[in-house]
């Protein structure tokens, strides 16, 4: 028996049956849902595998420099602003104006993702809606499941 992290052992792999219409290499884990599948198509599936495939590097490097950031805050380090940048900081520069296209700044934020917190945003009255998944406490399992949820309201 494989050990695998803290010691416990490694669990075996087993043999997944998906009906979801998956593209080549994607395997889709978890039970079906007929209603996960309208927004798990096919060309859905290889469009988040394919920005998975071409940015997993730039996420696992940002994901080691976090790691060393937290290890440097632990050890009492400040966070600060990047040296590269303090031109811009110290420059003499002003932003334009807010176009009025973008002015209305009325925004719903809700969480967690379920289906009364989506329609309750939906009927809020406001131009945009903004989920916060970070809310959740469950496994990423939990978050896919109940964004799925909050997408088929």
């Amino acid at each position: 028996m494989d050990l695998g992290t803290y010691g416990f052992p490694t669990p075996t792999a087993k043999k997944i049956i998906s009906n979801y219409d998956a593209p080549e290499g994607v395997e889709v884990r978890g039970r079906y849902d007929a209603e996960f599948a309208k927004i798990l198509t096919k060309d859905a599936l290889k469009f988040v595998s394919d920005l998975q495939r071409e940015f997993r590097n730039h996420i696992k490097y940002a994901l080691e420099c976090r790691k060393e950031a937290k290890r440097r805050y632990n050890e009492g380090a400040l966070p600060g602003f990047d040296p590269a940048t303090r031109y811009i900081r110290e420059g003499d520069w002003m932003c334009a104006p807010v176009p009025p296209a973008v002015s209305d700044r009325k925004v719903e934020i809700t969480g967690p993702v379920e289906r009364k917190m989506i329609i309750n945003a939906l009927n809020s009255g406001a131009k945009v809606f903004m989920v916060s998944i970070s809310t959740i406490t469950f496994t990423l399992l939990c978050k896919c499941l109940l964004f799925l949820c909050g997408q088929v309201a």
